[in-house]
């Protein structure tokens, strides 16, 4: 009955010349996508309603006071999801080996508002082998979290197969403001851990403290290590800033003698 129908669509199609329309799809609207998301950043999150992976409720603002990595998932997915939940995995490891394993939060959203229970994520994460602390996973009604979604920059269409959906991982600062979003399902582990460390050691903070100062050296002096796929606190960094303002400091030394000299001839 279902191919008579279809067979029927398209002898009509033809018959009348109309153009048959594809479906909506993130690829075919990329650019726009994209544009969409990086509009976002700067933006601070509203107050958005949602239920943990054990039915409690929970607000997103209740995650201000640390930074905070959101990633857009659906749980049936097969293809797309589970290889970005590994990638961010990945990198949410390494960010907790070189920041401190409570610098920030993580949170796995399910969007697809049917099939996303707590349930559905409970199982999703057992599945992906996700630890669970500081790691939430939230789910939501179809207004709440359309509305997510436009804060965040997130967009996805209903396919055949499920949904089409752009491949996005945001970070959020400790004020709730969408700090940066990283694209790609096999994104590098630097493109989230760098934000991270922005944020969680304080890039643009002040230095009116011991500890900022100290912040501010972990900040420059921990790098990431290609060979080793991971961050390390380089010594040799020190020890030139050490060097260098030493000889600095010697120089200025030199100069002032030179000088007191100079005058006492005169």
């Amino acid at each position: 009955m279902y191919r008579i129908s279809a067979l029927i669509l398209l002898a009509i199609v033809l018959w009348t010349g109309l153009p048959a329309q594809a479906a909506p799809s993130v690829a075919a609207n990329a650019e726009e996508a994209l544009r969409v998301s990086r509009a976002s950043e700067g933006r601070v999150l509203g107050e958005h309603h949602l239920h943990d992976q054990n039915g409690e409720p929970v607000d997103l603002a209740r995650y201000r006071g640390k930074p905070l990595v959101v990633s857009m998932v659906y749980t049936a997915c097969d293809h797309t999801c589970p290889v970005t939940t590994q990638t961010t995995a990945k990198a949410v490891a390494t960010a907790r080996r070189a920041l401190g394993s409570d610098s920030f939060n993580v949170v796995t959203i399910g969007f697809d508002t049917v099939r996303d229970t707590p349930e559905a994520l409970r199982v999703f994460a057992r599945q992906q082998g996700l630890p669970v602390e500081n790691w939430s996973f939230l789910a939501g009604d179809s207004d709440g979290m359309a509305k997510l979604a436009a804060d965040l920059g997130f967009s996805w269409f209903v396919t055949s197969r499920g949904f089409d959906h752009i491949a996005q991982t945001t970070v959020i600062d400790a004020g709730g403001k969408i700090y940066r979003q990283v694209y790609g399902e096999n994104f590098e582990v630097p493109l989230l851990v760098e934000p991270l460390k922005d944020l969680v050691l304080g890039r643009s903070a002040a230095l009116t403290s011991v500890t900022a100062i100290g912040n501010r050296i972990r900040l420059f002096c921990t790098v990431y290590d290609p060979s080793s796929d991971a961050y390390r606190f380089d010594y040799g960094i020190v020890l030139d800033l050490g060097f260098g303002a030493l000889a600095l400091a010697t120089i200025i030394w030199l100069t002032l003698k030179l000088w007191r000299e100079s005058r006492a001839r005169h």
